[in-house]
């Protein structure tokens, strides 16, 4: 017979019967007899816990019962809670239930607008709310008593019911802090933060003590399940949906269906109610829906226990019976925010197990919902509907639900914490059912449990109670000796504990909050914030001005993060320490008691503040020992470090203090710097960093901000304040003080002051000084101010200022004394040189600490006495200077000034006073120079060099003195370090040494980075440890000098014999895999660079990878196959084969179990066996690119149908698709991270991605050609990426700001990558070049700009001489500027073109007043005033792009060319605007710079080159053609016309063709160029012509005559170009010199040097000055002989034009690989050719011969390719096959016969294909 799963089959044995009515007490059953004897207890029949209803009868109509008429529970009340007298303010707390119940009105208020509170309960929460500190005390109390808890070690039961108590009270955070410690049990009124992973794994442990009850006492098993019950009651309500229904269901049903057979009936019903709570919990098989869903209010009315929402007794009895008719089907029960009780304190056993899981199944009864909703009724305090319910549900006959009910109000009865009338009012109702309800107790079991009941509360020891019971059992006529046999005590909650030990141990914690209250009274009395504006910021260094936002924001957004350190930086005087003042006073106005204790830390206060920060901040501020102790264990911090560069720091603070680490400081960190102090891989020493050296930084807890300049608006805000501040009357000029208008009007009109006083400091300098600056001067703009200036008036008004007040003040008779004797000698000058002695004694005798500690009686036999004495004119100097003082402390006012007054040692301008400033001879001998260079090294301190480069162009005889000093050291080695720091101040200055002689100078150490020496004489020098960065050494000699340690902040290349298509590190650093595109994998020692492992393949190489143990190294090639190799021995592995089309990409898994390859289709691969696991379909189009995330569980791929998918390795299951709106995706890259993916684009775009959330980041907008390549830094904090436009640039990840763009590869570069440490890249390009970066020396260089190197950054498309010479004028970059055509200093006229102007077609006028450019619209010209920048006529009348402009010159005449082979006249005087218009015919007018030019001399003629060799003249003033001849089968593309206008020079190809224009056609040819000419100048005097070309040189030739016969040479190349040379032009005025401009961004004026012989055939042309040259170039460099460099900067002046004679070892080395030298020729030539001359690209009379390996021009290979492919011929220079390559007849890719023509990547891509 089958039974139902949730009952007892009522046939049950009659033996088992009497073993119930035997466990209860009761006599055998009188078959006889059906009612009991009123004088004894006849024994009731066996209990019988089976439903009214089984699932073969239909369910019974629902009943209800007339209420008596005496209810019993008449009234719902508050939910019962504990009480207890509550404490007055500041109150010693005493017992853990008065701690409870004061954080239970606290929340209670809270949480509810009306709390149901009584009046005593509100009063005293009025008076708590005028102490808001209070609540936080008491708060703080109940958290800090979890914390004792969780550390305790001995968790007796004492404890354990004192922090149970505690449970409703607790936050998220101390709640989940005391479950994962121990979970002993759960009070019904927890504040539900229990998660559901919580309840499953404490459910399991249950079950686990459960099974293995067999031999246990059922009073064990009865306890357990009782705990089962209440954990599963939780789980139902809460929609718990995570119990696997295998694992963790069907085991625990298992466990419980054994229960009900048992004898013991207690322990059979809680089985029974257990099992049916079991049944809804939902298994992950269903979805829970609401609880008895058939009623809309049940799902919302069973709430949390707070008594603020009523539950609906109405729809809970019409849920219940549409669930009691619905028996059948299957209901769910939904969440109640219900929390049962766990009655049981396991004790010695950890709830937080893992064990196995399990689960069951079985229907689902209405009983078990109704005793649910009863319990819920009684726990809000709905006595009165728990009441009705009893008599109302339609379940009441069912003897389990009445089982459960007659419990429950055995519970309430038994508690306490009810009012006695309330526990006395369950007693009777006990006693109703049980007389006078004839559906109560119809199972003789259940009136047996209600006795038994009543009997147990008759035995309580509250004797009210008690006694109640035992009457009501004399009205039951029973007696109490026989009903008392019930083996279990009634559940109750655990008893509040006698004592409170964690409660005492906590108030014994020392008291700290009132010595912080005192210590935040005093830092806000402290606080003195004068004029401050809230300072703008930026997310990093490099980022634009489109992204500031207002600092002191996010900085408390940072504070209320995860993240840990926020670094503020910013320029000296940015107002950093302003800001943390601020900061930290807005911390301690909102400082609440037990929040973050803010902490202001001046760092170099601190002796080794890299160690104990925090503790020797608080020793500092008088803090105890048992206090430290206390907060370190307790409290946050907030640390505002101010300062970190002034404490000359190096280290990771954060690190070392170990903050945030386990049993540590718990802190946050705002740490300050100076940009200037970091380098350029600052991040590492400011970012958390994890103990474990193996795990990787976690980015996301550091975060940066940098201030930014002021801007207008903020300017004029800070002028307004400061303005306001100001006295009535001027104290020095005795006037009236400026207005905020009057100082602005100087600010905007005096020239570039307004960007040198952009900071907080500057602009208080410049403010304080201006009066005395401008002071009679009219002409505004003729001022010039520099930022030492201002340092200097600000000086002197601050002295000025202070001894008038010492003046005024009442001094004693010796301070007056001494005051009037400083006054007489001059105050001014005491005053500076207290502060300049100080400031050397800081640097010399305090290691630059900028903070000195003082006191008298410890420091008066010190140094420090002389300074900061308390009396004596020590103390005048001190009270009147720019020292302040904080206690013990001094220091000056801001570092800077600090920094200005040991530059004052070096060179003083001695402005003591106004008769010295006009007369020099008055002034008093200065200091000896060499004594102040050579008391420190300044290289280290740029503030103090920036200083004193300032005084270099004001004052030429400090000029002349560090000459002289560097001259010095060439006789006397004790000057070194004075020459040393001379070069680098005069570097700094700006000053070139083009052509210096250094012969045998001394300056080891120096920094001359940034600085052109071009031609400079160093034979013999002393250059130890010497900084070259950046630095132009064209044509200079090394020769015999010592070069130990010297830095030259760049790697050399290394050149192979083909393109190099890929390139990748090794996971651990130690090799470069290169991949050739003639097959080979080339494999580099990443220290000696030596190639140490060839991997031979006969296909072009397009991907490889390393395996993560690096022992191996996947690839793939043209073809399609994967290949798998072993680098040690080079032996295939795998060779993966299936892909449909050839492999464009490969990845090794990072487990490296997995391979990964990519084609039209994707493929995953087993990486032991080469077995395909999965084939991944899904993109349209070729997949480029495959990438695995870091941890290995995601699987990217970027496809050129402009698709982004993610993969699942583990199953290859599809995931989200991006659609990148940047197009085709050519490249991917992951962050190490995990954050961030890259993808580059055809259209040269990136985009980066969240790898998280999909979402898009930032854009990167940069390339102009197609990505090729990405790689991020090991920090993930910026990429590199590389693209056919010969670049590579790097980014910021965070923000997307270009930080650097770098330029040396000659063609397109195909990948780049970077070293696992971060410290290098490699890129691979088609020049056949590996380039090697170092990272610190690829970011931008320094922001300080000089003279002669600032301005452009752009393509430079006209440069040109004023009429008079001393002019240069330039057009970059949308911008005018004029320079001095003899320093190369920017003058201070420039404007800007309005965008969008096609600069490339803009001229000047010949006398340089007017300038035309291509106008906004198509076809139009306009013509600008270069003098005052105004717009001029507007040409209008070309139909298509402008793209040629020449004037005549005379300047009458103006002719334009456009795209559409018209050719304009303009007759700019004429005010019609009339023009000539010359038609072209098919594409006769070459279209591009230098097509046309107007020739000299009257009339003038425009003469017009033509692509089919034609040359056609006109006369302007007709626009007739006067002249037309073929000179040329090739195309005329550059005019140029001699100074008489009898010659023209034609750039004709690779030459430069001459025509006397008295000829038939040209007659001299001019060759050299190794491309096409691009520029071609005439001189003044017509015996010299200078021509550029493409192939990045200057050549300069000479005309001589011989027998009358006109003879031109080339006499000099020009080399060090990084781009074309747009514009050469000779200078008017100077003979011998002229001009370039150039695409690389640079203005240069050379000088043509003749020799005193007359011998021209070799003439040098030496660099005057230019700009923008901050690059290496070491063309020309001489270095025989030369001592101390080291082999890889050897290899890198070679690569960068090593000069005949000079050598560099040789030997195998993997730069030249193997037996090349470089003596007398180009050590890097390859397999036969022959490089002449030194050319290092093979430019300039190179020959290059016997199997050019390079094929660049016109190099033919035959008879055996170099893949071995025997029969193909390459010609036309085709790159392998990229442009017009031809590759037939043996075709190695599988293309049989295949013809693969313009630029056809293989096949791939637009290319054109034919045969098979």
């Amino acid at each position: 017979m089958t039974k139902d799963s949730d009952n007892l089959d009522s046939t049950q044995p009659a033996k088992k019967h009497g073993a119930f009515r035997k466990f209860l007490g009761l006599k055998a059953k009188d078959k006889t007899s059906t009612q009991p004897s009123s004088q004894q207890v006849t024994p009731p029949p066996p209990p019988n816990f089976t439903s009214p209803v089984s699932n073969s009868n239909p369910p019974s109509p629902p009943t209800t019962v007339d209420l008596p008429s005496r209810v019993n529970f008449s009234e719902n009340i508050t939910n019962p809670g504990i009480k207890t007298a509550l404490p007055r303010l500041q109150d010693r707390i005493e017992k853990v239930e008065q701690l409870v119940y004061c954080n239970t009105l606290f929340l209670q208020h809270a949480s509810s607008s009306t709390p149901n509170l009584d009046k005593a309960e509100l009063e005293w929460l009025v008076v708590m709310n005028t102490d808001p500190t209070e609540e936080d005390r008491l708060r703080w109390l109940a958290t800090r008593m979890v914390e004792e808890f969780v550390r305790d070690a001995t968790k007796d039961s004492v404890k354990i019911a004192e922090i149970v108590a505690l449970g409703p009270v607790l936050d998220y955070e101390h709640y989940r802090k005391l479950l994962s410690s121990i979970i002993s049990g759960f009070n019904s009124n927890s504040p539900g933060y229990l998660d559901a992973d919580d309840l499953i794994k404490i459910l399991r442990i249950l079950r686990t003590r459960l099974e293995g009850t067999h031999g246990q006492t059922s009073e064990y098993s009865f306890h357990l399940t009782l705990a089962v019950s209440r954990l599963l009651d939780v789980m139902a309500e809460h929609q718990v949906q995570d119990l696997n229904r295998v694992e963790d269901h069907e085991p625990l049903a298992g466990v419980l269906s054994g229960l009900r057979g048992s004898s013991d009936p207690y322990l059979m019903y809680q089985a029974c109610y257990a099992f049916q709570a079991l049944q809804y919990v939902p298994d992950d098989d269903t979805v829970l829906q609401a609880v008895l869903r058939h009623s809309a209010g049940v799902a919302s009315g069973l709430v949390k226990v707070s008594g603020l929402m009523k539950l609906d007794l109405e729809a809970i009895v019409e849920g219940l019976g549409d669930l009691q008719e619905a028996l059948g089907g299957v209901f769910d029960i939904a969440s109640t925010t219900y929390e049962g009780i766990c009655s049981v304190v396991e004790s010695g056993r950890g709830v937080m197990d893992s064990l196995k899981e399990g689960c069951g199944s079985g229907k689902k009864r209405p009983w078990y919902a109704a005793i649910r909703a009863a319990y819920s009724f009684a726990q809000a305090g709905q006595l009165k509907d728990l009441n009705q319910l009893v008599y109302e549900a339609p379940c009441r006959r069912d003897p389990l639900f009445q089982w459960g009910l007659c419990q429950l109000l055995g519970e309430i009865a038994s508690d306490a914490i009810w009012d006695a009338v309330v526990r006395k009012q369950a007693i009777d109702l006990l006693g109703e059912l049980y007389k006078s309800d004839a559906d109560w107790g119809q199972d003789e079991s259940v009136k047996t449990w209600m006795l038994n009941i009543i009997g147990q509360l008759g035995t309580k020891n509250d004797q009210e109670v008690s006694t109640h019971a035992r009457t009501l059992l004399t009205e039951l006529e029973q007696d109490q000796g026989t009903t008392a046999n019930l083996p279990y005590p009634l559940r109750n909650r655990l008893p509040l504990p006698p004592t409170s030990p964690l409660l005492v141990r906590v108030l014994a914690i020392p008291d700290i909050e009132f010595d912080l209250y005192k210590l935040r009274l005093q830092r806000l009395e402290e606080h003195r914030r004068g004029v401050y504006i809230p300072p703008q910021a930026k997310p990093s260094l490099q980022a634009g001005n489109d992204l500031l936002f207002p600092l002191m924001e996010k900085a408390l957004e940072f504070l209320k993060s995860d993240r840990q350190v926020l670094l503020v930086l910013g320029d000296s005087g940015a107002g950093k320490s302003t800001f943390n003042l601020e900061l930290e006073h807005t911390l301690w106005k909102d400082y609440k008691k037990y929040g973050p204790i803010p902490l202001y830390i001046n760092l170099p206060t601190i002796d080794d503040p890299a160690h104990d920060l925090i503790e020797k901040h608080l020793h500092y501020h008088n803090f105890s020992e048992d206090q430290i102790y206390e907060m370190k264990l307790h409290r946050k911090f907030i640390l505002i470090c101010d300062g970190y560069d002034e404490s000359q720091l190096k280290t990771n603070i954060h690190t070392t203090n170990q903050f945030n680490q386990p049993g540590q400081w718990q802190a946050k960190i705002v740490i300050s710097c100076r940009t200037q102090y970091l380098g350029q891989d600052y991040r590492s020493r400011f970012q958390p960093q994890p103990i474990d050296r193996y795990q990787r930084v976690v980015t996301e807890l550091f975060q940066e901000a940098v201030i930014a300049a002021f801007t207008r608006a903020q300017i004029q805000q800070y002028v307004d304040e400061y303005v306001n501040e100001l006295p009535e009357l001027d104290p020095i000029q005795q006037k009236s003080s400026w207005t905020a208008e009057e100082y602005m009007d100087k600010l905007v009109n005096i020239p570039n002051l307004m960007g040198l006083v952009s900071n907080p400091f500057l602009l208080t300098l410049a403010l304080d000084a201006l009066p005395a600056v401008v002071a009679s001067k009219e002409d505004l703009s003729a001022i010039r101010i520099t930022r030492v200036q201002l340092y200097d008036s600000f000086v002197k008004r601050w002295l000025e200022i202070n001894r008038m007040r010492l003046e005024a003040s009442p001094l004693n008779r010796d301070e007056r004394t001494e005051l009037d004797m400083l006054i007489e000698d001059n105050f001014l000058y005491h005053g500076i040189h207290y502060q300049k002695d100080l400031a050397t004694a800081i640097f010399i005798d305090h290691a630059g600490n900028p903070v000195v500690k003082y006191t008298h009686l410890r420091d008066k036999n010190t140094w420090k006495a002389a300074f900061f004495n308390p009396s004596g004119q020590a103390k005048l100097l001190r009270e009147s200077s720019t020292v302040k003082r904080s206690g013990a402390f001094f220091r000056f006012l801001h570092r800077s000034l600090l920094e200005y007054f040991y530059s004052r040692t070096i060179y003083d301008p001695l402005d003591y006073d106004e008769k010295a400033d006009d007369n020099l001879d008055e002034r008093e001998p200065g200091p000896n120079l060499m004594t102040c260079l050579t008391r420190m090294n300044v290289v280290k301190e740029q503030s103090i060099v920036q200083f004193l480069a300032e005084r270099v162009p004001q004052n030429p005889c400090f000029q002349q003195q560090l000459l002289d000093a560097i001259e010095e050291s060439k006789a006397d080695a004790g000057a070194a370090l004075a020459a040393a720091n001379s070069i680098s101040i005069l570097v700094k200055a700006g000053v070139s040494f083009n052509g210096a002689d250094f012969r045998g100078i001394r300056i080891p150490g120096a920094d001359i980075s940034d600085g052109q020496f071009d031609s400079a004489q160093f034979q013999g020098a002393d250059l130890t440890g010497v900084d070259f960065s950046r630095t132009w050494l064209r044509n200079a000699d090394f020769s015999g000098a010592q070069l130990d340690d010297a830095r030259f902040g760049e790697l050399p290349f290394i050149e192979v014999e083909c393109p190099v298509t890929v390139c990748a590190y090794s996971p651990d650093g130690s090799m470069l895999a290169t991949g050739l595109e003639y097959g080979n994998i080339d494999i580099y020692n990443t220290t000696s660079w030596k190639r140490i492992h060839c991997l031979k393949d006969c296909h072009l190489v397009r991907a490889i990878a390393f395996s993560p143990d690096g022992q191996q190294l996947v690839s793939s090639g043209h073809g399609r196959t994967v290949r798998l190799r072993d680098i040690a021995s080079g032996k295939d592995v795998l060779a993966m084969k299936g892909h449909s089309s050839v492999v464009k990409s490969v990845a090794f898994s990072p487990c490296g179990k997995q391979i990964a390859s990519s084609s039209h289709e994707l493929r995953l691969w087993d990486s032991q066996t080469g077995e395909c696991l999965f084939i991944l379909v899904g993109h349209t189009w070729v997949v480029s690119s495959v990438m695995y995330s870091p941890d290995g569980g995601q699987f990217v791929s970027g496809s050129e149908d402009g698709t982004i998918r993610f993969w699942d390795p583990a199953t290859g299951v599809a995931g989200v698709i991006l659609s990148p709106p940047l197009g085709k995706v050519h490249r991917l890259a992951y962050s190490h991270d995990g954050q961030w993916i890259a993808s580059g684009h055809k259209d040269g775009g990136l985009q980066l991605w969240n790898a998280f959330t999909k979402e898009a980041g930032p854009v990167l907008q940069g390339h102009s050609e197609t990505v090729t390549g990405i790689a991020f830094s090991p920090t993930s904090q910026w990429l590199v990426s590389s693209s056919e436009d010969s670049t590579l640039k790097l980014w910021d990840v965070s923000t997307g700001v270009l930080l650097s763009s770098l330029v040396g590869h000659q063609n397109i570069v195909k990948d780049v990558t970077v070293s696992p440490n971060g410290l290098q890249m490699a890129s691979s390009g088609a020049d056949k070049k590996i380039r090697l970066w170092e990272t610190s020396s690829s970011q931008s260089s320094s922001s300080t700009e000089l003279p002669g190197q600032s301005g452009d950054r752009g393509p430079v498309w006209r440069a040109t001489y004023s009429s008079d010479g001393q002019s240069v004028v330039t057009i970059s970059d949308h911008t005018f500027r004029q320079w001095d055509a003899s320093t190369g200093t920017l003058g201070s006229f420039s404007f800007d073109f309005p965008a969008p102007l096609w600069m490339e077609s803009a001229e000047f006028s010949p006398d340089r007043g007017q300038i035309a450019s291509c106008g906004e619209s198509e076809g139009s010209i306009q013509l600008w005033d270069s003098r005052t920048s105004a717009a001029g006529l507007y040409l209008e009348g070309h139909v298509s792009r402008v793209v040629e402009l020449i004037y005549s010159p005379c300047g009458r005449w103006m002719a334009s060319a456009s795209w559409d082979n018209i050719v304009r006249i303009w007759d700019l005087r004429d005010p019609q605007q009339q023009c000539h218009i010359i038609p072209g015919t098919g594409d006769e007018i070459y279209e591009s710079v230098g097509g046309l030019v107007f020739t000299r001399g009257e009339p003038p003629r425009l003469v017009i080159g033509s692509s089919n060799g034609i040359v056609r003249c006109f006369d302007p003033r007709s626009g007739e053609m006067v002249m037309s001849k073929k000179v040329t089968t090739a195309r005329v593309q550059q005019l140029a016309s001699s100074s008489d206008g009898q010659q023209l020079a034609l750039g004709i190809d690779f030459s430069v063709h001459l025509w006397d224009l008295k000829s038939e056609k040209p007659s001299i040819e001019l060759k050299g160029h190794t491309s096409y000419v691009y520029c071609i100048a005439y001189s003044p005097c017509g015996e010299w012509i200078a021509s550029s070309s493409d192939d990045r040189t200057a050549r300069l030739w000479h005309r001589q005559l011989k027998e009358e016969e006109e003879i031109w040479s080339c006499v000099s190349v020009v080399r060090g170009f990084f781009g074309t040379v747009q514009n050469i032009t000779w200078n008017p005025v100077i003979p011998m010199e002229f001009l370039t401009g150039c695409l690389d961004g640079s203005v240069r004026v050379w000088r043509v040097i003749l020799n005193d012989d007359g011998d021209k055939d070799t003439v040098p042309v030496k660099l005057v000055w230019g700009s923008n040259l901050r690059i290496l170039c070491a063309e020309g460099l001489a270095f025989k002989d030369a001592v101390g460099l080291d082999p890889i900067h050897s290899k890198l002046l070679g690569q960068r034009g090593v000069v005949e004679g000079a050598v560099i070892a040789g030997g195998g080395d993997g730069w030249g690989e193997g037996e090349a030298a470089t003596a007398g020729g180009d050590g890097w030539s390859f397999s036969g050719g022959v490089v002449t001359v030194g050319d290092v690209w093979g430019d300039s009379g190179a020959v290059v011969t016997g199997g050019d390996t390079w094929g660049d021009v016109g190099g033919v290979s035959t008879g055996g390719d170099t893949w071995g492919n025997g029969g193909e011929m390459s010609t036309a220079g085709d790159a392998w096959g990229e442009e017009a390559a031809v590759v037939s007849d043996g075709d190695e890719w599988g293309e049989e016969s295949a013809l693969v023509v313009e630029g056809d990547e293989w096949g791939v891509d637009e290319a054109v294909v034919t045969g098979k």
